[in-house]
């Protein structure tokens, strides 16, 4: 029923194209990707990609580019740290109800709590705390949401968001995409 394509980051529920939660922001105006280079871009594929693999056992750390290695060091250091274990990595979700997808990057335990984990390998920005909220909705239950920073150096910074409002505010710009996507049909 929920369906992904990687090739064109596409979503769609019962063979409906659907937004996704990090598009519904861009296009509703809280996402300024201009400051994303698609050097940026390419680098937090590459670590999400090292990390989902250690987490399912598929990495050889021997492989993994000078470049990179950094970031997953941080990772290392955040598990280590704090005992995070991922449930959840990379799993394509949607919402019937709410007719939008994604893709959170992990959802599992934290400090013996639920929590959703956004890893960045650059800034913390404030729309995170939408996004987070969006993906706390697909999953349909309370989860604690946090970003994670993952810095070249091996260090990591971690970001609870808890404003009670984000996911009001994320359902309202879902509802305006939603009313915006139906006037230019109309139209």
């Amino acid at each position: 029923m929920i369906a992904f394509d990687p090739d064109t980051h596409t979503y769609a529920i019962g063979g409906q194209q659907v937004p996704s939660v990090t598009g519904i922001l861009a296009d509703m105006g809280f996402i300024d990707s201009q400051w994303f280079t698609d050097y940026a871009r390419e680098r937090g594929k590459l670590v999400h990609r090292i990390i989902h693999w250690h987490i399912t056992g598929e990495l050889d750390e021997e492989t993994i580019d000078p470049v990179l290695r950094g970031y997953f060091d941080a990772w290392l250091a955040f598990e280590k740290d704090t005992g995070f274990i991922s449930s959840k990595t990379e799993r394509v979700m949607g919402s019937v109800r709410y007719r939008f997808c994604g893709t959170p990057d992990h959802i599992g335990t934290l400090n013996g709590q639920e929590a959703v984990i956004d890893a960045k390998t650059g800034a913390i920005y404030h729309h995170v705390g939408l996004q987070l909220a969006g993906y706390e909705i697909l999953a349909g239950t309370p989860l604690k949401r946090y970003a994670l920073q993952l810095k070249e150096d091996g260090k990591y910074s971690l970001k609870q968001f808890t404003d009670r409002q984000d996911r009001g505010i994320f359902l309202a710009a879902l509802s305006c995409w939603h009313w915006q996507r139906n006037q230019r049909r109309a139209a």
